[in-house]
């Protein structure tokens, strides 16, 4: 009788890397890519993304706001066929308008020039001139007290928060192909599966919850890749044996093909 074993990985995938747990760990970019379309189709990850359409910074900022962020950027303004164009489009052709605009958008859902500041600790002046591009990066608290607030905004918006601000607990399945790794990088190749975390020994905490939905919030899919590889090393009935989970030790995806959960 033939013996069906697990065939070894026929190529070094490309990797990305991310920070977990205090350390550096490296993930297939293929899942990384599995974990950006999924955000585009899951029901479950609808709105958790800081990337927002032409059309929906438009109608923040509106025709006045695009063409201030050209003329920030040291570009003539459009005109309102451009503005149409890009609209339709989906596509500001100039990186430096397009970071300006969403900047410029992003300011306005958090209430303003006024109320960034006091979130963030700095003065008005400091986030106008962040917003107009002439400072082009913010002081290190400063940098994560914005991306923090960005990222509670979007999941608020995502209906993902309770009204107490604490996050609904995520129930997750993935669909993808995967190998596992113990102490040889190498490893084995698996067909596609799809993984019900929910019957997890361990379910995803709210702790976990709130981190994969921050992650996704801040468009970090590496660290979603991640977080997802970490929880099914330690915590998945079917892979017991692991106490850690690191670039030599555990489950590890290959590719990521959709990602459903449900935030209850």
């Amino acid at each position: 009788m033939a013996l069906h074993l697990p065939k070894p990985r026929s190529k070094t995938m490309p990797q990305k890397t991310t920070g977990l747990d205090g350390m550096k760990v490296t993930v297939a970019a293929a899942a990384v890519d599995g974990v950006a379309k999924s955000q585009e189709t899951s029901r479950g990850l609808a709105g958790l993304t800081a990337r927002v359409s032409v059309r929906q910074v438009r109608s923040q900022i509106g025709n006045a706001g695009l063409r201030q962020a050209a003329i920030d950027a040291g570009r003539t303004p459009p005109s309102d066929r451009t503005l149409r164009r890009w609209a339709q489009q989906n596509r500001i052709p100039n990186p430096d308008i397009a970071e300006l605009a969403q900047r410029r958008a992003a300011i306005d859902r958090l209430g303003g020039i006024n109320a960034v500041a006091q979130q963030i600790g700095r003065t008005p002046s400091s986030v106008r001139k962040y917003q107009s591009g002439q400072t082009n990066d913010l002081r290190n608290d400063a940098k994560s007290k914005l991306k923090a607030a960005k990222a509670t905004d979007i999941m608020r918006k995502a209906g993902v928060l309770r009204p107490d601000g604490t996050p609904k607990r995520a129930t997750i399945r993935v669909t993808g192909r995967v190998h596992v790794r113990n102490g040889d990088e190498t490893g084995y190749d698996y067909r596609t599966r799809t993984l019900d975390f929910a019957n997890s020994d361990t379910p995803f905490s709210v702790e976990e919850s709130r981190e994969l939905a921050t992650a996704l919030a801040n468009d970090d899919q590496a660290r979603v890749v991640a977080i997802l590889e970490r929880h099914a090393t330690i915590d998945y009935p079917e892979n017991k044996g692991f106490d850690r989970y690191t670039d030599q030790f555990g489950f590890h995806f290959d590719a990521i093909d959709n990602i459903h959960i449900d935030w209850n």
